[in-house]
């Protein structure tokens, strides 16, 4: 094996920025430019969190899904609007989702929710789908999914936890797969 004794800066013809991510925050505001401040910041409840949360997504006019981070006390970390739709849904892309929470510090579980701009708050067969795919997920990567939670008008709010739908199905999604939440994924489940 022969060294080379040519200096690496000669080796390489063109240079690359090396770029670092950096996360910050700052503080929400709302449409007049004032600071938004909720009644808790410790989410032990579904009602309790609806009650916190569902206010900041009221006056939009289209549909709009959002997260809120926790920390393992389910203390509020972070807020952070995943996406905005039209008046009658939105996509929800999970690297949206997971990578706010992935990369908040002190993040172990998450609150989805999102609107429904009609009012009516019971979940349409692709928040019942959407769900799913975000309780799978948030297993894979360790987070807990503490509730997704559905905002209608005059405070009216679904809540997938209090309705016994979090949790309902995963355990199938799990089996076909082959692993046991507390185990893990066997070699080559996706």
């Amino acid at each position: 094996m022969s060294r080379s004794t040519t200096p690496f800066s000669s080796v390489t013809t063109s240079r690359h920025r090396v770029r670092e991510f950096v996360c910050a925050y700052r503080p929400l505001r709302d449409l007049e430019g004032r600071v938004v401040s909720l009644p808790t910041l410790v989410f032990n409840n579904p009602e309790t969190a609806a009650r916190a949360l569902t206010p900041l997504l009221a006056q939009e006019p289209v549909e709009v899904f959002a997260i809120a981070c926790l920390s393992v006390r389910k203390r509020l970390l972070a807020w952070h609007m995943c996406s905005r739709g039209s008046r009658t849904g939105t996509q929800v892309s999970m690297p949206d989702v997971f990578v706010p929470a992935v990369l908040t510090p002190g993040t172990t579980g998450l609150i989805v929710l999102h609107n429904h701009p009609s009012g009516e708050v019971t979940p349409s067969p692709d928040d019942v789908a959407v769900t799913r795919r975000l309780q799978l997920s948030a297993l894979i990567l360790g987070l807990d999914l503490h509730d997704h939670i559905i905002a209608g008008e005059a405070g009216q709010y679904f809540s997938f936890r209090e309705a016994g739908l979090l949790g309902t199905g995963l355990e199938e999604i799990v089996a076909a797969c082959g692993a046991h939440p507390t185990k893990g994924r066997p070699p080559g489940c996706a």
